[in-house]
């Protein structure tokens, strides 16, 4: 009796053990390293994540029925110190997708990110994000600003590369079929059509 409790508590272990191996080596989940080059000129290197999900409608990154959950990014302080700092999305659209991170940069000494979120159809809207005080915080754009291009990859999904230096970013980026919305940030902070 004994003997058969421990096959079976054996065979429901083993059960477990092989979907959470499966999920783990299942997952769409897509890690990269990135160049960027900052407005002082300063080229970094970042760590890029999006964490996916099931769903994502007609607008999924592929057939198997994913999209994106979170973004995030991980930088070294531009300070010099040993800090790493990371950033994620932290906004969804009505239908959940999160906001896409377009610009990493530093202003004043503090890394700033540009972020694009979907409002409504045909229409969305810039954030910007300061990391003051190890967080970060939201300050709020005017209508219109100055119009700054996008320096992270536009293109990232299933089936990343492990690297992506500034020349292959460049290439991506310019590729057809971008909107204008994610090769630039602003002039105007809400972008309709």
């Amino acid at each position: 009796m004994l003997k058969r409790k421990l096959n079976l508590a054996s065979a429901i272990w083993l059960v477990v053990a092989t979907g959470v191996s499966m999920n783990a080596c299942g997952s769409n989940d897509q890690k990269w390293g990135e160049e960027v080059r900052l407005s002082d000129g300063r080229i970094i290197v970042l760590e890029r994540e999006i964490r996916m999900e099931r769903g994502g409608d007609e607008w999924a990154y592929n057939r198997a029925g994913v999209k994106p959950r979170e973004y995030r990014m991980r930088f070294p302080s531009p300070d010099g110190s040993p800090e790493t700092i990371e950033w994620r999305s932290l906004k969804k659209t009505p239908n959940t997708w999160p906001e896409i991170p377009l610009i990493l940069d530093v202003e004043a000494g503090q890394p700033i990110v540009f972020a694009s979120i979907y409002i409504s159809d045909g229409c969305e809207v810039y954030l910007k994000y300061r990391y003051q005080d190890r967080a970060w915080v939201e300050q709020a754009l005017p209508e219109q600003f100055e119009q700054r291009t996008t320096n992270l990859l536009i293109r990232a999904g299933i089936d990343m590369p492990k690297f992506v230096n500034l020349q292959q970013k460049r290439q991506g980026n310019a590729e057809p079929g971008y909107r204008r919305a994610l090769r630039y940030v602003g002039p105007n902070r809400k972008v309709c059509g």
